[in-house]
């Protein structure tokens, strides 16, 4: 029996994430977000309550599948609601029952992050989840931006305990609107246009 533990910085795409690893059969994941397009990881995401009591994993039904999926934000909430999942005890608690674990966590562009946080939470709550890092084992760490890039070849190449669905026709459904676009502007011209097409070396870039 395997678990696939999915976490990362809040806004860093946890629920397009979510949604990708729920897509195959086999998968006991986040189903009920394959049919909506947002639900709150505190009162929707099928492991909530466990993340909260890790006792309760020892009650849960786990004949249901060979294979799961979870997904938790480091931290999760805003400001006095805000707290700290316990990933590594929650790990711990699982292998003591038997399961196989993996932790995979998942980035986003440093700038797009720190203004979709900020807009949202009033802060960046960034530098929480780099505290939290060394506390527990992460196997690999998943882009935003090269699943909108490379999609299904992406996610077939991805190195986890768990089956992904690739070919689902639902992935292209799920990755349909790129949520950074609203963050990027277009650049008429930049400094390093020239140096690309007469090849000429630049030094270094002016100081602003």
């Amino acid at each position: 029996m395997k678990m696939l533990i999915l976490t990362g910085p809040q806004g860093a795409g946890n629920h397009l994430w979510s949604k990708v690893f729920s897509l195959h059969p086999a998968v006991w994941g986040w189903s009920s977000l394959l049919e909506n397009y947002w639900e709150a990881h505190r009162t929707s995401e099928p492991f909530c309550e466990h993340w909260k009591d890790h006792s309760l994993l020892n009650t849960f039904d786990w004949s249901q599948s060979e294979y799961y999926f979870t997904s938790i934000s480091c931290p999760i909430g805003i400001k006095e609601k805000k707290w700290m999942p316990d990933i590594a005890g929650f790990e711990r608690t699982l292998n003591q029952l038997g399961i196989e674990t993996q932790i995979v966590v998942v980035g986003r562009d440093q700038t797009i992050l720190e203004f979709q946080q900020t807009r949202i939470r009033q802060e960046s709550t960034f530098p929480e989840l780099l505290a939290q890092l060394p506390k527990f084992k992460t196997s690999a760490f998943l882009s935003y931006e090269l699943l909108y890039l490379y999609r299904a070849e992406y996610v077939r190449n991805l190195n986890v305990i768990i089956p992904t669905a690739p070919d689902d026709p639902r992935l292209e459904t799920i990755l349909e609107h790129d949520s950074n676009k609203k963050y990027v502007n277009y650049v008429d011209s930049y400094i390093l246009d020239q140096c690309n097409i007469t090849g000429v070396p630049l030094k270094e870039l002016p100081k602003e």
